[in-house]
């Protein structure tokens, strides 16, 4: 073998082609890798590498071919691994582009290229289409097109990164969110998720906003069934969708909605708002005044548990949604300094909890 030396290959030459690499100086970092090869011919990582610096010149056709050329001769089990490591080589030195540099471009077409060595690589796929939403170019065609879909809801056994599928999910329903193809993505990730807390922290803000910023009440229900698959009892989705319900003139589901909502509440300030729910649902339908009058009546018995217990360890969104308990008590009942005696007193216990978690 001929000595790194007589090829004038300093022993750093690693070291230094990858400050080339971070300089931006390609050219001469090829030539570094190029007399590697001539120096060690079957270190494989000389050809990956000499191929990634001629593919950042813009040159992809001299990248395939030497990519090629590292992979002639070998058995298939040598290149299964070599193709393996050609592609951490290139996924490296995307991250590197997407995290340190900020080059969603050069990323992008560089896993482009790990497309075409491994098509069916889904967290790369998913790369691809968090890189589309990052430079503003996602049109909601690109799970179609990349065949992400189609691969996550396989039975395949596929590894998929759940962090990056959540990150894209973010990404893919911030920016299409009426897209069909947003819904599918999500009803894929059912299946990948690790903890589902982690979903509901993507899914719930986005269902709000569809819902109250868009007004797109059957699309929030949509989503929120969806939710509810995953955690058929989670109390916001099951105080959403009775909400949702009534405000898309689904009167019915509305009311049945909320009284399930009730029924599977344990604590005394869930279940206040749960009925206020009910209240909600039947004044919205019409046509239920004697059972509106019951649950208003309900009501009060429920508060004045709750006023007697004066508990000091509610958390922030149950003493929050506790302002709206009473509501509807001026509306449909005479009755004004009982209603602003209760409306007192509802405040001093919220202010003392809200005192203590603050």
């Amino acid at each position: 073998m001929i000595s790194n030396d007589l090829l004038g290959l300093a022993p750093d030459w690693q070291q230094q082609a990858h400050q080339c690499l971070l300089q931006g100086n390609y050219i001469k970092a090829a030539l570094l890798y190029e007399q590697a090869i001539v120096a060690e011919p079957s270190v494989k990582s000389h050809y990956w590498h000499l191929g990634l610096m001629l593919l950042l010149q813009e040159q992809e056709a001299e990248a395939q071919t030497t990519w090629l050329l590292g992979m002639t001769e070998g058995e298939p089990e040598e290149i299964d691994f070599w193709t393996e490591e050609l592609i951490q080589i290139l996924d490296s030195e995307a991250e590197r582009r997407r995290w340190e540099v900020g080059d969603y471009a050069v990323a992008w077409a560089i896993r482009q290229h790990i497309r075409e060595i491994n098509p069916h690589n889904v967290n790369n796929l998913l790369h691809l289409i968090g890189l589309s939403t990052l430079q503003r170019a996602y049109t909601g065609e690109e799970l179609k097109d990349l065949g992400v879909l189609e691969l996550l809801k396989s039975e395949s056994g596929i590894a998929v990164d759940s962090e990056l599928l959540l990150q894209v999910l973010n990404n893919v329903l911030t920016q299409a969110p009426f897209d069909p193809s947003s819904y599918d993505l999500t009803e894929a990730c059912i299946l990948y998720v690790k903890e589902s807390r982690d979903l509901m922290e993507v899914l719930i803000p986005f269902i709000y906003k569809i819902a109250y910023s868009a007004k797109q009440y059957q699309l929030a229900i949509r989503f929120t069934e969806l939710g509810l698959r995953l955690e058929p009892l989670h109390p916001e989705l099951l105080r959403s969708l009775s909400a949702f319900y009534q405000d898309n003139s689904e009167f019915t589901k509305g009311i049945e909605s909320a009284k399930f909502c009730y029924s599977v509440m344990e604590s005394l300030a869930d279940k206040i708002y749960a009925n206020m729910l009910i209240m909600r649902s039947l004044m919205s339908a019409g046509g239920y005044w004697e059972e509106f009058c019951s649950a208003l009546e309900f009501q009060r018995s429920l508060l004045a548990s709750l006023l007697e217990e004066q508990s000091n360890c509610l958390d922030s969104s149950a003493t929050i949604r506790l302002f709206a308990a009473v509501f509807f008590f001026p509306y449909f009942q005479d009755k004004a300094k009982e209603n602003a005696l209760i409306r007192i007193q509802l405040a001093q216990l919220c202010q003392l909890n809200i005192e203590i978690y603050t």
